[in-house]
């Protein structure tokens, strides 16, 4: 904050008087602006000498700094006494009052050391904390407002997933229960747009989309965007965005990104991009259409920071305010992609090469707007950038042009969490068709080589270096890849000219478990557990599709066993519901895993024996009645046999009898035909 010099002010003030005396005064009156949103107390400070004052600001405006932008000079440390020091508490001014806001919600409580933990409130409401009142008034008691709980679908008591099902007229959500449910195709219905049917209106007119996390299912409708969520699906939040076509959540489910595709051409056009609250159901900002590239805004990981490419600029926007950070964008002139790492707010980003200047791609870290780590390169011609899933690593894939008409692969990694970010490199020589990372971990796939049955290698990083982990065998029918979310097992899939080819491969074996096909294919999903897999022939809402007849999925094991086939009239989506990311850490994971047959298998192995009888036919189940029936009476009289040792022997003077194991027990199973029926299936 500036301090005003009493002289000037004095002098000023002075002077506005004369004006006003002679009468020549014909400004409007000063008003004085006592409103002080944008300014802190920080309170709780350590009290120390002079000559630590400026390490001690440092500290405070690289923690308070996170949370906004602070005007200049906008740290005020008073200092008093004698000998001077500082005096506990300390004042911050930012540009806005919701840089504030957040700096208090977000800074209380927070510990500076062991010793100081800091209190932060708003300047404001300085004078109401010093004249409370300090006897205690009890509030007023309001009534209960039971609210949707927003993960009620975790609560399975069978650990279920739930996928939704788009086809036709219907949009459906069903519990995935392929052993429990196997008489009607694997599934459970969990809501189907009863109440909308009932009121005589569809659940969603256009497509559904689930949230980052799964909290909410949004709805497709020609004047806006619908959630839902909770256990019976009520209707959440609206947002009013006509002719709404594409839409994105941020990663932690804070907000939302609609757009209709329709450039602004007047003021008076609607926003064709919005970004919402979706707390709030409130508009933040609304953005013209720059291009038809989807989603147009990339999201950090902690949803801190949202940004857009323009043509030659990048611009990054704090959420707090949807004000772009620093006040300006970042030049970069030719910039075509942006990528933020999943683990930390720092943005990647390429430039590709032109007039003898190399491509190069760099990383720069938010919000000191810092380039970290920046690598050029000659001879590009396209990039495709790759963060695994924690953001310990970043592969850059590298087209390169080797001669006029021959092009060249390079992969280059960059090692996020080392001392300077090193780089490593990967030359090959065939054109790369795909590239996944495993899911939390630090292997990663690729398909390569020219014509239809190229190779797939897999890799492993290593502390040191990079490691081949595996190469699997030349000719596969494969162009996409798809890693479980465990990470142990891989579906290398041969989608669009391959027709559905599906290889299941485990990483831990380095074996094919499998090769399936599902003609036609075009939609491979895993469900979040990792367990089982969904594969859909779909087609657009708009109709065209020549593979119409094979609409429908079907349902599949880690291992490949088909467990369901569904035939769909009309199928456009079939989408499994995300789950929260696990709140366990990677020790309590694997103790689960080494505790798993001493604590939890015999409960698994009762669960699905209970499962294996409720399918069975009803003679079936007698006859299993009466043969554990049968086994425990056995068992209850070989007990009495044995107790009745000693009464033996002493009938026999002492003398246990030679012959008192000399038998064999044999049992014979018997199977009778109860029925037999001859069915005729018509020829096609």
């Amino acid at each position: 904050m500036k301090k005003v010099e009493p002289q000037k002010f004095s002098s000023f003030a002075s002077t506005r008087l004369a004006k006003m005396s002679s009468g020549h005064y014909d400004e409007p009156p000063v008003q004085l602006d006592t409103n002080f949103g944008n300014v802190i107390i920080i309170d709780k400070l350590p009290v120390i000498a002079l000559k630590r004052y400026e390490k001690l600001c440092a500290v405070v405006r690289k923690i308070f700094g996170k949370w906004g932008t602070m005007v200049q000079d906008g740290l005020y440390m008073p200092v008093g006494g004698d000998p001077k020091k500082t005096c506990g508490y300390a004042f911050i001014e930012y540009e806005t009052p919701e840089m504030a806001a957040l700096a208090v919600m977000e800074g209380d409580h927070k510990k500076l050391d062991n010793k100081h933990t800091l209190r932060v409130n708003l300047f404001d409401q300085y004078e109401k904390y010093a004249e409370m009142k300090m006897e205690y008034l009890e509030p007023k008691r309001t009534d209960y407002e039971s609210k949707a709980n927003l993960t009620s679908w975790l609560l399975d008591d069978h650990h279920r997933d739930q996928f939704v099902l788009r086809w036709g007229g219907e949009t459906q959500v069903y519990w995935n229960d392929p052993y429990r449910k196997a008489n009607t195709v694997g599934r459970e219905l969990a809501y189907g747009g009863e109440r909308e049917k009932a009121g005589d209106k569809k659940w969603t007119e256009l497509y559904v989309a689930w949230s980052t996390h799964g909290a909410y299912l949004a709805t497709f409708h020609h004047q806006g965007i619908a959630l839902w969520g909770g256990e019976s699906f009520s209707k959440l939040a609206r947002f009013a965005h006509p002719g709404v076509r594409t839409i994105d959540f941020s990663p932690c489910e804070k907000f939302l990104v609609t757009c209709n595709g329709m450039k602004k051409e007047k003021p008076s056009d609607p926003d064709p991009i919005i970004v919402w609250d979706i707390r709030t159901a409130k508009k933040l900002r609304g953005f013209n259409m720059e291009d038809n590239s989807w989603p147009a805004f990339k999201w950090s990981h902690d949803d801190q920071f949202v940004a857009r490419v323009t043509p030659d600029v990048i611009s990054v926007y704090q959420t707090v305010d949807m004000g772009l950070v620093g006040k300006k964008s970042i030049a970069a002139k030719g910039v075509r992609e942006i990528l933020w790492s999943p683990g930390q707010n720092i943005l990647s980003y390429w430039i590709p090469e032109k007039d003898q200047i190399p491509a190069s791609v760099a990383l720069i870290e938010f919000p000191s707007k810092k380039v970290v780590r920046e690598k050029h390169i000659f001879k590009v011609v396209d990039v495709n950038m790759h963060w695994q899933d924690k953001g310990d690593y970043l592969a850059v894939k590298l087209s390169l042009r080797k001669t006029k008409k021959t092009l060249t692969t390079s992969f280059e990694f960059f090692r996020m969490r080392d001392k300077n970010i090193p780089v490593e490199n990967l030359e090959i020589d065939d054109p790369v068709v795909a590239f996944a990372w495993q899911p939390s971990g630090n292997h990663f796939a690729f398909i390569h080589g020219d014509g239809p049955r190229p190779w797939v290698s897999f890799y492993k990083l290593t502390k040191k270096k990079l490691v081949l982990h595996h190469k699997t065998k030349e000719g596969r029918p494969a162009n996409s890849i798809y890693w479980s979310p465990s990470g142990q097992h891989v579906i290398l899939a041969g989608l669009g000219p391959l027709n559905g080819q599906l290889e299941f491969f485990d990483l831990r074996t380095r074996e094919t478990l499998t090769q399936q096909e599902h003609f036609m294919c075009t939609d491979i999903e895993w469900c979040p557990s990792g367990r089982f897999l969904i594969t859909a022939v779909t087609q657009p809402l708009n109709g065209g599709s020549r593979f119409s007849m094979e609409n429908g999925y079907r349902l599949w094991t880690c291992m490949g066993d088909q467990l369901a086939t569904v035939p769909t009239d009309q199928c456009y989506q079939v989408l499994w519901r995300p789950r929260p990311k696990c709140l366990l850490q990677y020790e309590e994971i694997q103790q689960i895993k080494k505790d798993l047959k001493s604590k939890y298998w015999g409960k698994f192995e009762q669960e699905e024996e209970e499962i294996r009888m409720g399918q069975l036919s009803d003679a079936v189940k007698e006859r299993q009645r009466l043969k554990r029936e049968w086994e425990a009476y056995r068992a209850e009289k070989a007990a009495e046999y044995g107790e009745e040792a000693d009464m033996r022997a002493d009938l026999r003077g002492g003398v246990l009898s030679d012959d008192d194991d000399d038998y064999e027990v044999v049992q014979q199973s018997v199977e009778e035909k109860i029925s037999t029926e001859e069915v005729v299936l018509p020829s096609n």
